[in-house]
C-alpha cells in the first residue's frame, strides 16, 4: 500500500503546481521539480533543472531492482532515508564513511577520496551490474572523482543527481556531467544543496514505489 503524503505537503504541492503553469515536463520530471521547489521556496529553479533522456525511467528501474544510493553528505543521507524506508527500502551510504579523517586539503578533498574508495570497493565486490544512484548536493570534487572513474572505464552510475552548491568548480563539474555518458538530473549554475538533491531523489523513490 502506498504511504500517504502529509496533508500540508499535499497542499504545498497544489500551490506550487498552480503557480508553475505549463512546464513541458513529464509527470516524474514534474514531481522532481515540485519537490525541489518545495524544499527551497524558489520557483526560479524551473529555469535551471536539466534531465538527460530517459533518466527518470532508468533510475526508477534501478531502484526497483535493489540498487544502492550513494550520497556525498550525511545530511542528504538523513533526508533520503525516511522516504527509502517507506518505499523501496534502498541501501543508502554516505561516501564520507570510506574517506580518511585526515588528508592534505591542498591536494584533494575527503569527498573526492570517499567517492573513489567506495566506487572501487563496490565494483570489486559487486561488479556494479546495477550501479548505484549517486546524489551530489555539496561536493563538486566528489562529482569530478566519479566522472574520472567513469572515463577510466569503471561502471556508469544508474543516475547522478548533480546539484553541488557554490561557486568554485561547481558549474564546471555540472557541465562536465552533462557532457558525460552518465544519466543525470542537474541544477545548472551555482544553485543546489543537500536538501534539493535529496528532494529529487525522494521524488524518484516515491515514483519507484508506484
Amino acid at each position: 500500500m502506498k504511504t500517504p503524503e502529509h496533508p500540508i505537503f499535499i497542499e504545498s504541492i497544489k500551490y506550487i503546481r498552480s503557480n508553475l503553469g505549463i512546464t513541458g515536463l513529464d509527470l516524474i520530471q514534474q514531481s522532481i521539480l515540485e519537490r525541489i521547489i518545495h524544499s527551497s521556496g524558489d520557483f526560479s529553479l524551473q529555469s535551471y533543472i536539466r534531465f538527460s533522456p530517459g533518466v527518470c525511467e532508468n533510475a526508477i528501474y534501478a531502484l526497483q531492482n535493489g540498487t544502492k544510493i550513494l550520497t556525498d553528505t550525511y545530511m542528504a543521507q538523513a533526508a533520503i532515508s525516511p522516504m527509502s524506508e517507506r518505499t523501496t527500502n534502498s541501501d543508502i551510504q554516505c561516501i564520507l564513511g570510506t574517506a580518511p579523517k585526515l588528508i592534505d586539503s591542498s591536494v584533494t578533498t575527503r569527498s573526492a577520496i570517499g567517492m573513489r574508495n567506495i566506487w572501487l570497493e563496490l565494483e570489486e565486490k559487486e561488479n556494479l551490474l546495477n550501479a548505484p544512484c549517486v546524489v551530489i548536493g555539496s561536493s563538486p570534487t566528489a562529482l569530478i572523482s566519479l566522472l574520472d572513474l567513469v572515463e577510466y572505464g569503471y561502471a556508469t552510475p544508474s543516475l547522478v543527481i548533480g546539484m553541488p552548491v557554490g561557486f568554485i568548480g561547481v558549474s564546471e563539474s555540472k557541465s562536465r556531467l552533462m557532457n558525460s555518458k552518465c544519466p543525470y538530473i542537474v541544477l545548472e549554475g551555482s544553485k543546489g544543496g543537500a536538501s534539493l538533491a535529496a528532494a529529487a531523489m525522494n521524488a524518484l523513490l516515491r515514483a519507484a514505489e508506484n
